[in-house]
């Protein structure tokens, strides 16, 4: 297996696996492939967390994640109260989501940024659309109504061939999922038929509309989803009693600061965040310690350990980079560079661990086991997650994996095809059929 930036990680490209892609490749709806006939690029991805804008961050409201509060309850209640730019960050950096509801916020967010922002809502929607093919963990049901969501944004912005491309991806869920009952299939084909008349396109929504009662009997298989993998792959750690007392006195500072800091004049601000910040390097050295000591654990439980280290350095990448709205740590601003390496190398040994454990799995499981690795590797590095430039690399063994699976499951249901166009790259979820002529799904 090769490696991330190291040898033996995944295997090599192998002669059948380009056959197979190519096979693959076929089932892709046409309208997939129209958008590289016109040489205007209409959307690109952009680093969701570089695009924060830490100024307009509400520091209080920020800390709450913290201050022990969930990243979800945090960013419902920053955007009820109109901060929409705390609820954009916290969305941006957190890594403990669900992708039911990073997805779910992401499209709220993106309707926020609709009439203020329609660059933002561009960066959101495509986000939300990066998680329908990438996330492991969505059901299809969920797969089609967010796609279904960001083609009716992406027609509000007056975004046609996006909205089309996230069109195609709606309908090809719902002919060729197999999970999808009747009804789920009806109600995701006739919306996509709406949402072709509001784009102008009477002829395809007819199309579609005619062929109604045959798609919505699907491929003729019935398969239910079945559970992760990775999670069964990995252990777990219990934190030492260092980390522990150090962890509550971050959570107690932030709660502090959170609590005190409308009220507070300015230089009782600058003592809450200069405690808040002491709170946190005090954290890191007791952290350091522990992860030091990573190489002495069994894989599974190293891979635990990997997970929390990624999530606390997500944390001190977002201190660095000043993204809760105030300087907490000034040490770690003059240490951008060295934290998103360390992020990059936990990540590296995240993904490589996982590769390892694979090797114990039944053939009949490491297939399915691979794909969801690396989509999970590709969308973290999608989400700027995993702030590395491996997404190229990740990419190609995502699409050769994804084939193989399809391949193996006798060329029924869904599979991940890695699309290029005009420097962009975009993941769909393709039908297992061959596009026939006419249309979107024919």
């Amino acid at each position: 297996m090769k490696k991330l930036r190291k040898s033996n990680w995944l295997l090599t490209a192998l002669i059948t696996g380009v056959v197979l892609l190519a096979l693959a490749g076929v089932a892709l709806l046409g309208a997939y492939f129209y958008l590289s006939r016109d040489s205007k690029a209409e959307i690109g991805w952009v680093n969701p967390l570089d695009t924060v804008h830490a100024e307009m961050v509400a520091p209080d409201l920020a800390v709450l994640p913290l201050a022990g509060e969930p990243d979800d309850r945090v960013i419902r209640a920053v955007l009820d109260a109109g901060e929409i730019e705390t609820a954009y960050a916290g969305l941006a950096y957190s890594v403990l989501l669900p992708d039911t509801l990073r997805s779910g916020h992401w499209l709220l967010l993106a309707n926020h940024y609709q009439g203020a922002d329609p660059a933002r809502a561009l960066i959101c929607y495509g986000a939300a659309l990066d998680q329908v093919a990438l996330s492991p963990t969505l059901s299809d049901v969920a797969r089609a109504d967010v796609s279904l969501q960001v083609a009716r944004g992406f027609t509000a912005l007056d975004k046609p061939r996006a909205a089309r491309l996230a069109l195609a991806q709606a309908e090809n869920i719902a002919r060729y999922s197999l999970s999808m009952l009747p009804a789920q299939r009806r109600a995701t084909l006739t919306q996509v038929v709406v949402v072709y008349r509001d784009l102008g396109d009477a002829q395809t929504a007819a199309a579609i509309q005619g062929n109604l009662e045959n798609a919505i009997a699907g491929p003729g298989i019935k398969l239910e989803q079945g559970p992760q993998l990775l999670p069964g792959l990995r252990g777990s750690v219990v934190l030492p009693g260092a980390v522990s007392e150090a962890f509550v006195a971050r959570q107690a500072a932030a709660a502090s600061m959170a609590a005190r800091w409308l009220n507070a004049p300015s230089g009782s601000r600058a003592e809450l965040a200069g405690a808040l910040g002491k709170a946190l390097m005090a954290e890191d050295a007791a952290r350091a310690a522990f992860y030091a000591g990573a190489d002495d654990l069994p894989l599974p439980d190293r891979l635990a350990l990997l997970h929390d280290q990624v999530a606390w350095l997500t944390i001190k990448y977002r201190v660095a980079r000043g993204a809760y709205g105030i300087s907490l740590a000034p040490a770690w601003e003059e240490q951008v560079a060295e934290i998103q390496a360390a992020l990059v190398d936990a990540y590296t040994n995240l993904i490589n661990g996982y590769g390892q454990q694979l090797d114990t799995l039944s053939p009949a499981e490491a297939a399915p086991a691979r794909v969801e690795l690396l989509r999970q590797g590709v969308l973290w590095t999608r989400l700027g997650l995993f702030p590395d430039h491996t997404e190229e690399a990740l990419a190609g063994q995502l699409g050769e994996a994804a084939s193989q699976l399809w391949t193996r499951q006798g060329g029924a249901g869904l599979t991940i095809v890695v699309q290029e166009n005009q420097g962009q790259r975009f993941y769909l979820l393709s039908g297992s059929e061959t596009a026939r002529p006419g249309g979107v799904g024919g």
